[in-house]
């Protein structure tokens, strides 16, 4: 293989494209184009007083004098500042101090209730529910296929939540409405996902690190030392540490995608030191996207193409004569899902947040 000088993304994006593209037939980036359980039970509400109102019951609480009984609302007053209650809780207090006493009783015992379910909720996550086993399988594939797809918009913020979505459509893979609707277990299933896209990354990231093999001491200028070709770094790509049940079955592979992992090792090559991988990649997707919006779908489709063929040119393979075939391959039921929701053919709910967030992966 003859030495190169690798073309930077910037000359890439500044350099005029080319209008034809036989062997990449597909778009290559089509979307390119546009707090603890309580320590005691809540006191029981008293059935009687030996006051003579509400009131009174509220200052020998906080040691205050009795007041007056028409003095009800100025005691709640001094009542909810001296144990701090915030505007909301104080307006409550207020409200219920002018309450009879039975109705005080009730209004009590109400938000005991209450209480109690916020405790029920508030229970250790890994105590109160486990992910079913079908919902854990179907998080790993949808994860991994998320990540791999060519029409990924960026791989920090949006492939978890479109996962979400997918899964929430299919209750009967064990994300049901009531899973959702409940803080606790809705926390375990978004955990589950934001963990797994956290350890693909890194482990996709880390298989494109060895793919690009060595510099040559003896001639630094020259042809890297024990580099894999793009098929080869696709395949280990799909052979990730605790996903043995993952492997080149579990999605076709095609040109678009041969492309996308061209573009991610082509970006680790010219990465600056100490930058952040995943953002800088994502930032990169985002200027392509302005470069050319409003452009043909070919026109996307011939820049990604041109990674591919540097990279097969710089790092070699032996598999080339295969690229119209792969050209048209077909899409797996789980890879065309993923691509419909990417795409926006298939609506992506975000009515509900995990409260999680991938930045910090490098």
């Amino acid at each position: 293989m003859a030495s190169l000088s690798r073309m930077t993304m910037a000359e890439r994006l500044n350099r005029p494209a080319r209008t034809t593209s036989p062997a990449l037939s597909q778009p290559a980036d089509d979307e390119l184009a546009s707090s603890g359980s309580l320590s005691q039970e809540p006191a029981a509400a008293p059935v009687s007083s030996p006051l003579s109102s509400q009131a009174a019951v509220a200052a020998v609480i906080v040691g205050f004098k009795r007041p007056r009984d028409n003095d009800a609302g100025e005691t709640s007053t001094r009542v909810a500042r001296k144990l701090k209650l915030d505007n909301k809780e104080s307006e409550l207090l207020a409200f219920a101090s002018k309450m009879p006493l039975n109705e005080q009783i009730l209004f009590s015992i109400g938000l005991s209730l209450r209480t109690m379910t916020k405790v029920d909720q508030m229970q250790p996550a890994d105590a109160t529910f486990k992910l079913p086993e079908v919902l854990k399988g179907k998080i790993e594939l949808y994860s991994y296929n998320a990540l791999v797809s060519p029409q990924a918009t960026g791989y920090l913020e949006d492939g978890a939540r479109i996962v979400l979505s997918i899964l929430e459509r299919h209750p009967k893979w064990g994300l049901t409405p009531e899973i959702k609707e409940n803080p606790t277990h809705y926390h375990v299933v978004c955990s589950r996902v934001y963990e797994r896209f956290n350890d693909r990354r890194r482990h996709i990231k880390l298989a494109i690190a060895e793919s690009m093999g060595t510099v040559n001491q003896q001639n630094p200028d020259g042809d890297r030392l024990n580099v894999s070709d793009i098929f080869t770094l696709v395949s280990n790509a799909t052979k990730l540490k605790g996903t043995s049940s993952m492997n080149l079955n579990s999605v076709n592979i095609t040109v678009q995608m041969l492309a996308r992992f061209a573009f991610l090792r082509h970006m680790l090559l010219e990465l600056p030191a100490k930058a952040n991988y995943w953002k800088t990649v994502d930032k990169q997707l985002q200027d392509i996207r302005k470069r050319f919006n409003g452009q043909s779908k070919q026109a996307i489709s011939t820049f990604f193409k041109q990674i591919l063929d540097d990279d097969i040119e710089e790092f070699g393979t032996n598999k080339a004569n295969h690229l119209d075939d792969l050209g048209s391959a077909a899409l797996t039921n789980t890879q065309a899902e993923v691509e419909d929701a990417m795409l926006g053919i298939i609506s992506v709910s975000t009515d509900k947040e995990c409260g999680q967030s991938d930045s910090k992966t490098s």
